[in-house]
């Protein structure tokens, strides 16, 4: 009975279709189901014969065949077929930001860059005129685009459009856990609860509590490790950093009571010993052979060599959700290298349009989709049908409001994580998530609590926002 219901979910999450608040998607297979037909490659324009046709790509991975990774992709056979080429400027993720502003002081721009690999897009960089529209190369009306222009409308600033997103990133977290585990200990089966629409910050704590309760004699036993504190809150639907549409300025929103909810659950979590301490441990396996129940990672942490092994009976779930919301929110991520930011100054716009067609539908097609995930499992041969489903497919699927995060590029100071000074190396925005999971040692060793973190940041969060806005309201004027 129970396999009869994971499948049947699974059938209808296949079955769903995009809406205007979430999409189906993923880097690698993009296997989500669109409420349009998806085009061929016909559908993509050939470069013209005479037009500039190399394209000139900063990045810290080269997007063309290497000696470590000899396949080309999808998108670039596609694109090499019309004609087209990609030249790469080779750089390191701690250098890219600088190098990009090196480039264009020196009047020789690239072309193109990858969403936020280091760089602070929105709105942050786009109104600092880093990059140029595409909606002169790109018809979001279109059969190609349609089904992406509410996640690009997401991300426009005086009615034009900056991104063009080709498929959806695997960092935002899911929840890894281990059936076994989950069987010996008589617990309630996370996906069961999902399936029931009853997984949520409650539920889960319930089932970490228990699980962590069961310990016997020295064994010390965790509930949870990983990359959840931030996405508790944005499980809320509300962000620290919001756009306020009446103002049209961005505003301070760190009192707001859905973020206190979520500050306070991330502080009883971890003042009940049920968030493991530990440093870096990187990927399931690791997680649960530390006596932890949940692994909190993007996909990426469980293929290749931390893929489950043969016996491993391994699942994973969304973050739970707000259990005082009736939607599912979820981040939004676009950091994939198919996901490319047209840089100003770029005259190459046949090539540009080109580029970012072969992405999007190497991203759509079905016999693409279906070649990406028969290559997965040739990969991760243990993942089962259930699991791949709901990594690659559920959490994309019209279930979910995907939402941006404005505070990821306000300032260096607000954002940026590489201008960090304190001990986390997380800048404002990314600290006040987790810091209700930290102490004050300076103070005592007491934890911080959700007043303490407010009244010692928003000072900053006003001052930089005060700047900020002044900046936003002068390219509003400069380009109505």
């Amino acid at each position: 009975m129970k396999l009869t219901k994971r499948l049947l979910a699974a059938l209808l999450a296949l079955a769903a279709t995009v809406s205007v608040t979430g999409c189906r998607g993923s880097d690698g297979d993009s296997s989500y189901e669109e409420k349009i037909n998806v085009p061929s490659t016909d559908a993509i324009a050939e470069i013209p014969e005479g037009a500039e046709n190399t394209l000139q790509y900063l990045g810290i991975t080269d997007l063309n065949p290497t000696d470590t990774a000899k396949e080309k992709s999808v998108e670039m056979t596609l694109f090499n077929e019309k004609g087209g080429k990609v030249k790469y400027i080779q750089t390191q993720h701690k250098d890219l930001s600088n190098k990009l502003s090196s480039l264009i002081l020196a009047d020789t721009p690239p072309d193109m860059v990858s969403y936020g690999v280091g760089i602070m897009v929105y709105p942050y960089n786009i109104i600092k005129g880093i990059f140029q529209p595409v909606d002169e190369i790109v018809d979001f009306d279109s059969d190609i685009w349609a089904d992406m222009k509410p996640i690009a409308d997401q991300f426009a600033i005086a009615g034009k459009h900056y991104v063009a997103p080709a498929s959806f990133g695997d960092t935002v977290p899911l929840m890894f856990y281990d059936n076994n585990v989950i069987a010996n200990e008589g617990l309630e089966d996370p996906y069961e609860l999902y399936l029931k629409d009853e997984w949520n910050w409650d539920t889960a704590e319930e089932i970490m509590t228990e699980y962590v309760s069961n310990a016997t004699g020295d064994e010390e036993r965790y509930g949870v490790w990983g990359w959840f504190p931030e996405q508790i809150f944005l499980t809320t639907g509300s962000t620290i950093i919001k756009y306020d549409e009446k103002k049209d300025e961005f505003v301070n929103n760190s009192k707001d009571p859905n973020l206190e909810r979520a500050a306070n659950y991330l502080y009883n979590l971890e003042k009940n010993g049920l968030i493991n301490p530990e440093g870096w441990l990187g990927n399931p396996k690791s997680t649960f052979e530390h006596n932890t129940l949940f692994c909190s990672l993007g996909r990426w942490a469980a293929v290749t060599n931390n893929a489950p092994q043969s016996g491993d009976d391994w699942m994973c779930v969304p973050i739970p959700n707000d259990p005082n919301s009736d939607k599912y929110y979820r981040a939004l991520d676009l950091t994939v290298p198919t996901n490319t930011l047209w840089i100003a100054g770029s005259t190459k716009k046949e090539a540009m349009k080109c580029w970012l067609e072969c992405c999007k539908i190497a991203n759509t097609n079905e016999e693409y989709k279906e070649a990406n995930k028969k290559k997965f499992f040739e990969n991760a041969p243990n993942w089962s049908e259930e699991m791949y489903q709901m990594a690659f497919e559920e959490v994309f699927s019209d279930k979910f409001t995907l939402i941006v995060d404005p505070g990821t590029g306000i300032s260096s100071v607000i954002s940026d994580d590489s201008a960090a000074t304190n001990d986390e190396g997380k800048a404002v925005n990314g600290y006040m998530y987790l810091a209700t999971t930290k102490y004050d040692y300076a103070s005592g060793g007491a934890q911080y609590t959700w007043s303490q973190i407010r009244e010692k940041y928003n000072p900053t969060i006003n001052s930089e926002l005060k700047k900020f806005n002044a900046n936003y309201k002068k390219y509003l004027k400069k380009n109505k």
